[in-house]
């Protein structure tokens, strides 16, 4: 008897952060629950992770927490990401700079593993593999706070002490299929090339021109669906309702993805809403080519 593949499904919790998980087997990427207000930030006030946040966000997902990923360390990306994985006993995965945060509150260093760009990396259902990208010049045409995290990062700190650190795309792939996390709304030129997914959850917060964003990662990738993150205002708290990032231009956005329908399907989420993706792989590209592995190179 063929065994039954188990779901595969994503919950957007705002900002670049998700929920990816297949049965009782999860991993979290760039999870942002705290949404400092916008007035703390630009004063440049201490930073704290919102504790209860947190543990509603991780009771809500019930899943277990095999990984909390990190795609690089600015704070809306880094900031709880340590404490999710202190509280499910999961490893921080990430940059230098995304370690030393995860150190700063204490992490064992069982549980810091560092990315290493372009190898398999297996956990639970998954295979993951980061890939070197770049963020997108998201303030006044210019990437704010750049440069690294050199040393633990203890206490509090204002976000300007969240530096960028390195920026990843991760590519995370599963028997029902591939899903591209492109977190940061900019990119490198060829830098999915031979790379395929199914799916691509794309940032498009800060970005360029659509037409060329969408044309060097959505249609390179060859993606069947695209889903739109880190548009929405993450000085908003959660709990009150979503409001568009401002200069974010979310109605462009989706006019000028739509010229592509006939290529990917766009899905937008709801924050917290919980989607099934467990049928991304086409039968006809299954019998096509019955060994083919979700998100591997393209070829013969």
């Amino acid at each position: 008897m063929t065994q039954k593949k188990k779901a595969l499904c994503i919950t957007w919790l705002g900002t670049a952060g998700f929920l990816i998980e297949s049965g009782h087997d999860g991993i979290l990427i760039d999870p942002y629950v705290s949404r400092a207000g916008m007035l703390r930030v630009f004063l440049g006030l201490p930073l704290r992770p919102d504790q209860p946040a947190i543990d509603k966000w991780l009771v809500r997902l019930e899943t277990k927490i095999h990984a909390v990923i990190v795609s690089h360390s600015h704070f809306d990306h880094c900031l709880d990401a340590p404490y999710f994985a202190l509280k499910t006993n999961a490893l921080l995965m990430g940059s230098k700079s995304t370690l030393n945060v995860g150190r700063g509150v204490g992490l064992d260093e069982k549980y810091l593993k560092e990315a290493e760009i372009g190898r398999d990396i297996h956990i639970g259902p998954f295979t993951l593999k980061f890939i070197e990208s770049a963020h997108g010049p998201a303030f006044l045409g210019k990437v704010p706070y750049p440069g690294k995290i050199d040393q633990p990062l203890t206490g509090p700190h204002p976000a300007r002490d969240y530096k960028l650190g390195e920026t990843y795309s991760i590519l995370i792939r599963h028997p029902s299929g591939a899903i591209l996390h492109h977190g940061s709304a900019g990119f490198i030129n060829g830098m999915y090339e031979g790379i395929t997914s199914d799916m691509a959850l794309l940032g498009i917060g800060g970005r360029e021109n659509t037409q060329t964003y969408l044309e060097n990662v959505a249609l390179k990738l060859n993606a069947k669906i695209v889903v739109p993150i880190h548009y929405d205002n993450f000085f908003v708290s959660l709990d009150k309702k979503m409001k568009y990032l401002p200069g974010v231009d979310f109605r462009e956005f989706l006019a000028t993805a739509g010229k592509y329908r006939n290529i990917f399907e766009l899905k937008v989420l709801s924050i917290g809403e919980k989607w099934s993706c467990n049928s991304l792989i086409s039968d006809e590209l299954v019998k096509s080519n019955p060994n083919r592995h979700p998100g591997e190179s393209r070829g013969p």
